[in-house]
């Protein structure tokens, strides 16, 4: 009898035991989750535009032309953080009009071009701003004779999530 009291008091302080534990190693394994990601985001930085690396973009097979990332990645505030520099070749555009879960933000510094946002086309050149919602389509299109080079910034809001 004694046996089987001891029995019962293992089990009954094993099982609680052994839920503690694997709580407390899920929680352990959720903080170092959260501290990885923190530790990822992306840093503060002034990024000069000679150290920018560009590389030949194309669509549909075709160089469009040249591309580059300066930042990428989650910030404080938000995730899918990105932001480049494109040079698109007279009479190209890098993509088809598209839509995507991030707002962006589109800035001419040379060149023109038509922009096409959520259902309107705009003719554009230098100093001109893009800006589009999530799931807006826009896209955008070199009209002139030299090239076009535009700045973008994507985000989108983690509490959009």
């Amino acid at each position: 009898m004694y046996t089987r009291i001891l029995g019962r008091i293992r089990m009954g302080t094993v099982v609680p035991t052994l839920l503690a534990v694997g709580l407390g190693a899920g929680w352990l394994a959720r903080e170092a989750a959260f501290a990885r990601t923190r530790a990822e985001l992306v840093k503060s930085a002034t990024i000069n535009v000679d150290a920018l690396k560009l590389a030949d973009h194309r669509y549909q097979g075709e160089v469009t032309g040249k591309a580059g990332v300066y930042l990428s990645g989650d910030t404080p505030g938000s995730t899918k953080f990105v932001t480049g520099r494109f040079i698109l070749a007279p009479g190209k555009t890098p993509h088809a009009p598209h839509v995507h879960p991030e707002e962006e933000v589109m800035v001419i510094e040379s060149g023109h071009g038509e922009i096409f946002c959520d259902g309107k086309t705009t003719k554009v050149g230098p100093g001109s701003v893009m800006y589009t919602t999530p799931n807006a389509p826009h896209g955008i299109t070199n009209t002139g004779t030299e090239p076009i080079v535009f700045y973008w910034v994507k985000w989108e809001s983690k509490g959009a999530q």
